[in-house]
């Protein structure tokens, strides 16, 4: 006997779509609905940028501050546009990422994102560096992380590349806050 075909995005023909693909095979709805979102706050993230005001030539001699932030939306956006395209692309192994959508998002995601966004809300307050340190202390601890060998590293390390590289390299100030370690 022959097996029943089967088309690129893993579903026998005739069977049910039930995670979200289209009668034409080609567009998974779920992936175009996400892409469509993404790309509207990517672009209003864009168009914010250009309201952001200019600094002074003295200080945009390396690159203007809107630069990496719009490098960032660009590679996104760049990646929306084949998102749709996802299970296609993938051929065979498309079937898999519809019985992955099938698991539920595991509430730490939303942990993870109340907890960032938060310690991002107090930047401006406490300045960049230790926002940056309580990243690299407070997510590790909360995704269970505790082999201190590697976090300890982790923990001085980062901070350190990240002040070396975009200070250091591209002449990035950073926000002082209220301890003052803003290393402008």
């Amino acid at each position: 006997m022959s097996e029943a075909p089967h088309s690129p995005t893993g579903h026998e023909e005739g069977a049910p779509r039930d995670a979200g693909g289209s009668s034409s095979g080609w567009f998974n709805r779920t992936d175009v609905v996400v892409a469509v979102i993404l790309l509207a706050v990517c672009v209003a993230a864009w168009q914010h940028s250009t309201y952001w005001p200019e600094p002074m030539a003295a200080f945009t001699h390396v690159v203007p501050p809107t630069f990496f932030p719009r490098l960032v939306l660009g590679f996104i956006i760049v990646l929306l546009l084949f998102l749709p395209l996802e299970q296609r692309l993938k051929g065979e192994k498309g079937a898999e990422l519809d019985k992955d959508r099938s698991d539920r998002i595991k509430p730490i995601t939303y942990v993870t994102t109340l907890v960032t966004v938060l310690i991002g809300a107090t930047m401006e307050w406490v300045g960049t560096v230790v926002t940056i340190v309580l990243i690299c202390v407070v997510l590790p601890l909360l995704w269970g992380e505790r082999r201190w060998k590697y976090l300890v590293p982790f923990i001085i390390l980062f901070p350190i590349v990240v002040l070396v590289l975009f200070k250091g390299l591209f002449s990035i100030n950073f926000e002082p806050g209220v301890i003052g370690l803003g290393f402008k």
